[in-house]
């Protein structure tokens, strides 16, 4: 391979990432055709297919992913670089983006970017969705369910939680029930701690923090991780044998940035019980 077109690299990344050149093309502020050409051009260097068509997207041979390994760690190493070279600057903005699902954002993130202000008063936050742990992508730091095993990652324990059956308080139950799309593995868990929930739900939404919602508009059972119903939110613990399965939230990031002051600053706040992170000066 030449070493005058490194930078091929991004392409390969992008195109693991994303999965389709539009996309890659997107995320790269270029077009299909250069994505396409840089894509082919290191393909012929190495005499070795990198990407396989599958649909209307693109998978990734056993060479791109090793490739795009070798792209992560030096993508990764550089924004640590960046953000402890611009720590230096106190007027200066450190970008950190932050991936974990809908409901860690809504009740773990939300309440507290105040406080993040105050604290880390450079940092400048970007939250995104995303609900299956399938690595880090973009993000400088994953909030996931469960531990990553394997792979060049960093981890740290989060949060315990479980996910219960909820209704509303005068709901009786009578086999109705609100469930998640079926983009998820546990769509229907419901049904294992409610055997006699009706085959399919009432209503089918696409995130935790819709059927935390419609639960509470229609009084209907639901699965909800814990952390989520709060007093006053009307609803109640379903009667049933078993109502609990404990799952972990783990805080991943890429282990090139270990040494990154900026990013373990916000990994070590978040972590921080939410008293205690109050009275941080």
């Amino acid at each position: 391979m030449n070493l005058d077109n490194w930078d091929d690299l991004k392409f390969v990344l992008a195109m693991q990432r994303h999965g389709t050149m539009s996309a890659a093309a997107r995320f790269l502020d270029t077009n299909v055709a250069t994505v396409s050409r840089r894509i082919e051009r290191i393909s012929q260097e190495l005499d070795l297919p990198l990407f396989e068509k599958r649909g209307q997207g693109f998978v990734p041979t056993d060479a791109a992913k090793r490739l795009a390994e070798v792209a992560e760690g030096i993508d990764h190493e550089l924004r640590g670089l960046l953000g402890n070279l611009q720590s230096n600057d106190v007027t200066g903005n450190i970008p950190i983006e932050i991936a974990a699902p809908p409901a860690v954002h809504s009740h773990y993130m939300f309440p507290r970017m105040m406080e993040l202000s105050e604290v880390l008063p450079n940092i400048l936050l970007t939250l995104t969705d995303k609900v299956f742990a399938q690595g880090l992508g973009e993000a400088d730091i994953q909030i996931r369910i469960g531990r990553p095993e394997g792979g060049r990652l960093k981890a740290r324990k989060f949060r315990d939680y479980a996910l219960r059956v909820y209704h509303g308080a005068g709901h009786v139950l009578d086999g109705n029930w609100v469930g998640l799309s079926h983009r998820y593995p546990d769509a229907d868990l419901l049904r294992d701690i409610y055997p006699d929930a009706l085959p399919k739900p009432r209503y089918r939404v696409e995130e935790m923090p819709l059927v935390h919602q419609l639960v509470r508009q229609t009084g209907l059972p639901g699965v909800l991780p814990d952390f989520m119903v709060k007093d006053g939110d009307g609803l109640v613990l379903a009667d049933l044998p078993e109502n609990c399965v404990d799952g972990e939230l783990w805080i991943t990031y890429h282990e090139t940035r270990h040494s990154d002051a900026n990013l373990r600053a916000v990994v070590d706040w978040l972590c921080k019980p939410v008293h205690e992170a109050r009275n941080v000066a």
